[in-house]
């Protein structure tokens, strides 16, 4: 084809949609920037940070101050910039648990010479990711529901107690739940190589994406979809070369810091807080629980062997559902990633009961939304047994389950019986 024709193809932009997105860019680039600009007020004023405190203290100390990233200096600056203090026994130690490989991708927050500067453009970061993972959920659902119905879902999965958490401490959880649903669609449009790729770069913050990355690696080998280790090895061995020549000895100290993170186990834990309500038979209870979770979630994966069908969102939705409940220490902002399995529970209920679901599912909204916020600023009844925080780090797990199993049939199955079909027919 001579320049003469590629000038006369047909599929060239008009003027008209020229225009529209040059206004497209202008709006988008004005919104980030009145959001860039209400963030850095807001850090100003926010306490925590925590973890962006960490991301950022150990790349400059690594790249700027030639000391390991994995030794007890960056915990000790950590801590003196959230608590101007040292950590309790009780509080967050702050130990950089990163494997280096991944540690590499967050060196840019390093180079701003501005700590709120850096803070304010991670928190704007961590807010369009968490834009883009309620928007992927909802396509990963694949239900149908009324925009404003949606735009208030969304609205509310943005302002939830959790999400609240997550800006404040500057979490990982929310571009790690972004990594997790590229996996999916990954997985779904037969990119196989870029799974694994992205399976490896999912490799941290294994408390609350260790059970999901662990049965999509069982999937990929029940369905035999080899190509996704390739991937994954592929990545390996590249950020093995760059930490080799970058940082030849991390490994060990990694694994040191990762393990002292471990034995001081902040958080909460759902097998501690059982035993604290049932001293007898509690642990007991969160053992038989956790290996009947397991196993439910192995015949559900097992059973999803069509990526693209509602028993594959069905399988994910509860294991990012039932993680909190298995028993090793998660902290409260990362049940923001049940955000989505939310999502399906409360559009399907709209749909089970016709007209009448447009009322459940307003109070299901107000219940797992609002009751957060209510126990947070009121706190729980003295009368019970646990804290404030601990029942907030089981509301949303529990009642989530519950209610996905409660609407397992529904999600799976189309109406089966006479008053269903009726009540379908009506809406």
């Amino acid at each position: 084809m001579s320049f003469q024709d590629f000038q006369k193809a047909p599929n060239r932009l008009k003027l008209r949609e020229v225009g529209n997105l040059l206004l497209l860019i202008v709006v988008v680039t004005l919104v980030l920037t009145a959001l860039g600009a209400a963030n850095y007020y807001l850090t100003g004023i926010l306490p925590g940070g925590g973890e962006f405190h960490l991301l950022r203290i150990a790349g400059r100390s690594f790249l700027f101050d030639r000391i390991e990233p994995y030794t007890g200096y960056v915990p000790a600056r950590v801590q003196e910039q959230v608590y101007d203090r040292a950590a309790l026994p009780e509080e967050n130690a702050y130990i950089l648990d990163i494997p280096f490989h991944v540690m590499i991708l967050f060196f840019p927050l390093a180079l701003f010479p501005d700590v709120l500067m850096a803070r304010a453009f991670w928190m704007t970061l961590t807010e369009i990711a968490l834009f883009a993972m309620i928007f992927f959920s909802y396509r990963l659902l694949r239900r149908s529901v009324p925009n404003v119905f949606r735009i208030i879902i969304f609205s509310l999965c943005f302002v939830s107690l959790y999400a609240y958490l997550a800006f404040l401490e500057g979490s990982l959880t929310i571009l790690l739940g972004l990594a997790l649903l590229a996996i999916i669609f990954s997985l779904r449009a037969g990119t196989d190589e870029i799974t694994g790729i992205l399976i490896v770069l999912s490799s941290f913050l294994w408390e609350i994406a260790g059970p999901f990355l662990l049965f999509v690696i069982l999937w990929v080998i029940w369905e035999k979809r080899w190509r996704v280790f390739f991937g994954a090895v592929m990545l390996i061995f590249i950020f093995s070369v760059i930490s080799y020549f970058i940082y030849p000895g991390w490994v060990l100290p990694f694994w040191r810091a990762a393990w002292n993170s471990l034995r001081l186990g902040f958080g909460f834990s759902a097998r501690e807080i059982f035993i604290s309500l049932w001293p007898a038979y509690g642990r007991i209870f969160s053992w038989i629980l956790a290996a009947v979770l397991m196993v439910s979630l192995g015949y559900e994966w097992r059973a999803a062997k069509d990526v693209k069908s509602q028993r594959f969102a069905w399988a994910v939705s509860l294991t990012l559902a039932v993680t909190p409940l298995l028993g090793h220490r998660l902290q409260l902002d990362h049940l923001v990633l049940l955000s989505m399995p939310l999502m399906l529970l409360i559009v399907v209920a709209r749909e089970r009961w016709g007209k009448l679901g447009n009322v459940i599912a307003v109070m299901l909204l107000l219940f797992f939304f609002g009751i957060p916020w209510l126990l947070y600023f009121q706190g729980v009844s003295p009368i019970t047994s646990m804290s404030d925080k601990e029942l907030l780090f089981l509301i949303w797990p529990l009642f989530t389950t519950t209610g996905l199993y409660w609407m397992r049939w529904w999600i799976l199955r189309p109406p089966r019986t006479w008053i269903e079909n009726i009540t379908q027919m009506e809406t």
